[in-house]
């Protein structure tokens, strides 16, 4: 097996990648940043999940297709969950092409999701690395239960796997719902885990586990003795806020996957075909933390249409300027938590079209007043479709 050598300098130290298998070129797919978080310094900056980077809508779009078509014969019915914030639109971008192009109607998407709602809790855990640990697992609505509580396969996603842990602890966890799981597969873009270390967590999880990735290798982290860790944002949120009247994406508590519409109607006004064309000046359509997946689709037929587009998202994540980073804008979240929010990398000579999925957002929140650009809310008109 070849493999290649790759060295990234960044400002906390430098990282040394070995690639044993890239369907697309790692330069491509990744870049790198220093975190601002002592825990872990380093970053994967993905060039292709469209969070950090600005990224054309296609190039997500046939990471979905790529990442889908190694996942569609696992046996069904099958449960895709996707790890918030990061690859909400990953983890549902990769259920819906294994629904459409396999023509199933089995496959239940679900996200874990940092809001709290007034439903059912299915279980929680926690993601020991990251600034925002506490992840939420809700059940699903009661006509997707029964998918939920007999799947046969469970697919975990996320934009880059270093070490599995929160994963088994995700998979360990719906096991003690539905102990009859047969299979799991643990998906993503880069894949940072050796041979021994895919065994080790399959005899944890006691069944088959496969790894579907688009990278595959293994790294190192060498810090810089010099670079003085930084510290975590501060955070004044309240611990009990609930979030029902204010979030309506029904990925937080499951979908029948391969069924999204490009929405009919809408406050969104340049649904290609339905309404007036967009300014003539390229976009940037921009998601809001957990809520990218409708965005995104949003944006991708915007590019079909045959506009400029390029797709991102806010996230909760802080990163330090420098590396792959080069402009962060700072912001209170759009749920009222008391959060600090980022948007990395905005191309300035593009339109920001900022899209959120609850009606009171685009007119309660700073950012379109920050960035001067759009805001639009479509989830209900998605939904209806």
């Amino acid at each position: 097996m070849t493999c290649r050598i790759l060295t990234a300098p960044i400002r906390a130290g430098r990282l040394i990648l070995t690639v044993r298998r890239e369907d697309r070129p790692v330069e491509r797919c990744l870049t790198y940043a220093t975190r601002q978080n002592p825990r872990r310094l380093y970053l994967f900056v993905s060039k292709v999940l469209g969070k950090h980077w600005p990224v054309r809508p296609s190039v997500m779009h046939d990471v979905h297709v790529r990442l889908a078509a190694r996942i569609a014969a696992l046996p069904g019915p099958m449960l895709v969950m996707g790890m918030a914030e990061t690859a909400t639109a990953l983890g549902r971008g990769v259920a819906e092409e294994a629904a459409a192009r396999a023509g199933r109607d089995d496959v239940v998407y679900l996200q874990t999701t940092r809001c709290r709602l007034s439903g059912p809790l299915a279980f929680a855990f926690d993601e020991c690395h990251s600034h925002a640990p506490d992840h939420a697992v809700y059940l699903p609505d009661p006509e997707l239960q029964p998918l939920f509580r007999a799947a046969r396969s469970l697919v975990l996603v996320d934009d880059e796997i270093s070490t599995g842990r929160t994963l088994v602890e995700l998979a360990r966890a719906y096991l003690r719902f539905n102990p009859r799981l047969e299979r799991i597969a643990l998906a993503s873009i880069a894949n940072w885990l050796d041979e021994d270390r895919r065994r080790e967590l399959a005899l944890l999880l006691g069944r088959p586990v496969c790894f579907p990735a688009l990278i595959e290798g293994d790294f190192q982290f060498e810090p810089d003795p010099d670079f003085s860790p930084p510290a975590l944002p501060l955070v004044r949120a309240g611990a009990d806020r609930a979030h029902d009247g204010m979030v309506t994406d029904p990925a937080r508590t499951g979908v029948l996957a391969g069924r999204w519409r490009l929405p009919v109607e809408s406050t969104f006004p340049w649904v290609p075909g339905r309404g007036n064309p967009p300014p003539d000046r390229p976009l940037a359509v921009i998601g809001t933390g957990e809520y990218a997946y409708t965005p995104f689709r949003v944006a991708l037929a915007l590019e079909e249409a045959g506009y400029d587009v390029r797709f991102q998202s806010t996230t909760r994540s802080p990163i330090m300027v420098g590396d792959a980073i080069a402009s962060r804008r700072e912001f209170p979240d759009h749920h009222g938590d008391g959060i600090p929010n980022y948007l990395y990398n905005l191309d300035a000579g593009r339109l920001p079209v900022i899209i959120y999925e609850h009606a009171t957002m685009p007119a309660a929140h700073a950012l379109p007043g920050l960035l001067g650009g759009l805001a639009f809310a479509v989830e209900e008109s998605c939904r209806a479709s």
